[in-house]
């Protein structure tokens, strides 16, 4: 931790003073170019408002597409700054007054780069220089969130590594600007929503968030209450509340907790397993989305166990949970128990909520089994799965009769909404990135990057920048980082694939 408990109290008197009216001594007041902080006052309405209904077409479309196995490369650029290591994360800005895409990947060759694409195409890259000892396992970049008062809110880049090292840079040089103390084994790292120079950084090791101040360096808050499971799992992610006013984080040990910034005490604790499930012990939660719903209250959470749950973080209760998986029966039997059939669960790698331009009350899960799925959450406890997308490989060896035997593409690994449109872009473990239409479940488009090396074409983590929307559905630049090292940028027309005028 940086400095002293005075300095650390002074940081948050300060804070305190900056955001809370005269005479309302519980209620923040969040403002665009500060840093706001929460208490602890419990005054959560118990409602859950989700917004009413919609008139969406609640069939259950969609259906299986088929593949072909040949992976062009469609890419408009690669980068290869990582050695052929894996590339873990990415994080990306678009500036639409410079027309620059700025780009920050790290890797398993425990480096991170910045990179600078223009709009006549060109790349330049800067290595970013902290010597770090394990792999960079996340990277943020906090440019959509600062105000035009940049002393106040700064602009960074932000590098977090399994060796429990924090490193902020400047995003538009690169040079290296503050290195925090942090957790063990950063597992995530995220900025907050109003201004930028607060981060939640959390560890997969030891289960702790830290919170920091970042122009004076000031670790604020190490919230403490996750457990490790058996196999010393801890936190898994973790990001800030849209209005700002609450951490919210997940891990292993099968819990949502939101947590109060400035006093550091847990609000509340979602157990989202069941006691005597399959799995032994309480299934880990992989991966979270905020702002659904029309409050913008609701946060999504998927499992190891092939469930999704949806949480009203106000209301603090679980309004829906989504069963993602179709359990198969094997030929085999549970052992002691011959009448018992062995059931393989799938996880839930992605989740994500369409935006309220689109559909409040739309969200999507993607599974380790290569489906994706559609939800209404206006249906029930168990949601309304609108539609199943999911996409097949053919496979011609049996030339007999020329029939395909279809098989899976792999797990999906990420989930990014469209802004302003009703479609999906998704990241595969087969290297691709395919969008689909919410709407009907029609796959609209595949991008692949060409990789010759089958066991290495996994897409680890993707970005999405969408600009141009004020005149029609806008360009999509699509970053996806693999496990064979490179970094593919792609290139779509938005309204092509929607062949609209």
């Amino acid at each position: 931790m940086n400095g002293s408990a005075e300095d650390e109290q002074v940081v948050l008197d300060e804070l305190e003073e900056s955001f809370i009216k005269d005479g309302e001594a519980v209620e923040v007041e969040v403002n665009d170019d500060d840093i706001p902080m929460d208490d602890d006052n419990d005054d959560d309405n118990e409602g859950d408002n989700q917004g009413g209904n919609t008139d969406a077409d609640t069939s259950n479309g969609g259906g299986d597409v088929t593949a072909t196995a040949v992976q062009p490369d469609m890419s408009i650029q690669t980068i290869d700054s990582h050695n052929s290591s894996s590339v873990y994360s990415v994080a990306s800005h678009y500036d639409t007054n410079s027309n620059i895409l700025t780009i920050v990947t790290g890797g398993g060759d425990d480096k991170a780069c910045l990179h600078k694409l223009d709009n006549a195409n060109q790349l330049g890259t800067v290595p970013l220089t902290h010597a770090h000892t394990d792999s960079v396992s996340s990277v943020a970049i906090n440019e959509k969130y600062v105000s035009s008062d940049l002393t106040k809110t700064p602009k960074y880049v932000a590098v977090g590594a399994y060796d429990g090292s924090i490193i902020l840079y400047d995003p538009a040089t690169g040079a290296k600007l503050k290195e925090l103390d942090g957790p063990t084994d950063v597992e995530f790292i995220s900025f907050h929503p109003k201004g930028g120079s607060v981060l939640l950084a959390g560890s997969i090791s030891d289960a702790t968030i830290w919170m920091y101040h970042l122009p004076s360096s000031k670790c604020l808050q190490v919230f403490v209450g996750h457990e490790c499971n058996s196999e010393g799992g801890g936190v898994t992610g973790g990001s800030f509340t849209p209005d700002g006013k609450f951490a919210l984080t997940i891990g292993m040990d099968g819990t949502m907790r939101i947590w109060a910034p400035r006093t550091g005490m847990c609000r509340h604790v979602f157990k989202l397993y069941e006691e005597g499930s399959e799995m032994e012990g309480p299934a880990g939660l992989t991966c979270l989305a905020v702002d659904g719903g029309a409050d913008g209250q609701l946060a999504i959470a998927g499992g190891e166990d092939g469930t999704a749950h949806v949480v009203h973080l106000q209301g603090k209760k679980v309004v829906a949970k989504l069963s993602h998986f179709d359990q198969v029966p094997t030929n085999s039997t549970t052992a002691g128990n011959g009448d018992d059939e062995e059931v393989f669960l799938t996880s839930v790698e992605a989740v994500g909520f369409a935006s309220k331009a689109v559909n409040p009350n739309w969200a999507a899960t993607g599974g380790s089994d290569g489906k994706l799925k559609i939800w209404d959450l206006t249906h029930g406890d168990g949601g309304q799965c609108r539609q199943t997308c999911a996409v097949k490989i053919e496979d011609s060896s049996d030339a007999s009769n020329n029939a395909s035997s279809a098989g899976p593409t792999g797990g999906i690994t990420r989930i990014i909404w469209h802004p302003t449109q009703a479609i999906l872009f998704v990241s595969y473990t087969d290297g691709a990135v395919r969008i689909w239409d919410a709407r009907n479940g029609n796959m609209l488009h595949t991008l692949t990057g060409g990789s010759t090396k089958q066991d290495a074409q996994q897409i680890n983590d993707m970005s999405v920048e969408v600009f141009g929307t004020e005149q029609g559905p806008g360009t999509a630049v699509i970053i996806a980082a693999n496990d064979d090292g490179s970094v593919k940028i792609y290139n779509v027309d938005v309204a092509a694939i929607l062949a609209v005028p």
